[in-house]
């Protein structure tokens, strides 16, 4: 299923060439997979009955917004400061990728139902890591070209996929029952409340 995902968004990145629309591809792409690998650090809390790593769900979530901030700058990048900019933004991504390596680190429980639940989210959340290296322009690339633009990345895809595995039963009673309120969505809460919940 990962090898698909990421088949899949490379090929469709890769076909229409880049432009500054991979930025908004990038942040939809974050956007799904920063709070989808802070879960897994909920999940293992719960299976534990320990507390969260909060430490390490903040250090997720800046630097998924570090990620974001460098790719705007890098897309409004003149070709002098382009180079420079394009280093932070490696730099950045590579910091992002060690925290999922310490999720994974951290993400052992006894409960082997539970672990394979964990594995398979691990695996998906890693597609999504893989497609935002794709995205991001090479530093030899102006990034002020011009290009067509990118189809957006499927969110909805990513979400159902991950919920999917999410939800699945492991016979964790507490696991089980916690899951369900970290689902992915599509909408924001407002949206999800005025239309009585039929948008996810």
């Amino acid at each position: 299923m990962r090898k698909a995902l990421v088949v899949l968004l490379s090929i469709a990145m890769f076909c229409t060439a880049c432009s500054t629309a991979w930025v908004s591809t990038l942040d939809s792409i974050l956007a799904a997979a920063a709070p989808a690998l802070v879960n897994i650090l909920q999940i293992v809390a719960v299976a534990n009955g320990q507390a969260m790593n909060s430490n390490l769900a903040a250090k997720i979530n800046a630097d998924a917004t570090v990620i974001k901030t460098l790719a705007g700058d890098f897309a409004k990048a003149s070709s002098g400061s382009a180079p420079g900019v394009c280093q932070q933004l490696d730099a950045a991504v590579v910091a992002y990728q060690a925290d999922q390596a310490l999720v994974l680190q951290v993400a052992q429980v006894s409960d082997s139902k539970t672990q394979t639940k964990i594995t398979l989210l691990a695996n998906l959340i890693a597609g999504t890591v893989q497609a935002i290296t794709a995205v991001i322009p090479s530093c030899q690339t102006n990034a002020q070209a011009s290009f067509e633009a990118l189809p957006p990345y499927s969110v909805s895809s990513f979400a159902e996929h991950y919920n999917s595995i999410l939800v699945a039963p492991t016979g964790n009673a507490a696991v089980d029952a916690a899951t369900p309120a970290l689902k992915l969505h599509r909408h924001s809460k407002f949206v999800r409340a005025v239309t009585f919940g039929r948008l996810q």
